[in-house]
């Protein structure tokens, strides 16, 4: 029975010295705070953008023309963000782009930087 008891405990040690977190040196690619692509669908899943995004890195804006006629009340935004990176708020599921324009901030992987963003739709002439 002491002898299991003996066993249990090193097991026990053994995993909580394995839950520790490692010392992991800052490095270069987890602290960036950018976005490097972003798209936008309707609710019957057509992307609505034409052409690219403008995706100015140095001022945190993006700007996107999304077809005329488009309905900005409900749309799906999608975008890729610089490794382990996070988007608050968060995108997911459909959201109302009525105003044209919306704030995110992306914080790095580190959590040791965050950046503003502002993303703009404008609606094409034709």
């Amino acid at each position: 029975m002491k002898k299991i008891l003996m066993l249990c405990s090193v097991l026990v040690c053994f995993m909580a010295v394995s839950c520790e977190k490692a010392n992991i040196p800052d490095t270069p690619e987890y602290d960036k705070t950018d976005i490097l692509s972003f798209d936008i669908y309707d609710k019957g899943k057509n992307d609505v953008a034409q052409g690219e995004p403008v995706i100015d890195t140095a001022t945190g804006n993006i700007t996107l023309t999304v077809s005329k006629g488009t309905d900005l009340s409900a749309l799906f935004a999608i975008c890729t963000l610089s490794s382990g990176a996070t988007l608050q708020p968060a995108l997911g599921g459909y959201q109302d782009w009525s105003a044209g324009t919306r704030h995110f901030t992306v914080v790095s992987a580190s959590g040791k930087r965050s950046k503003s963003w502002t993303i703009t739709l404008d609606i094409a002439a034709e």
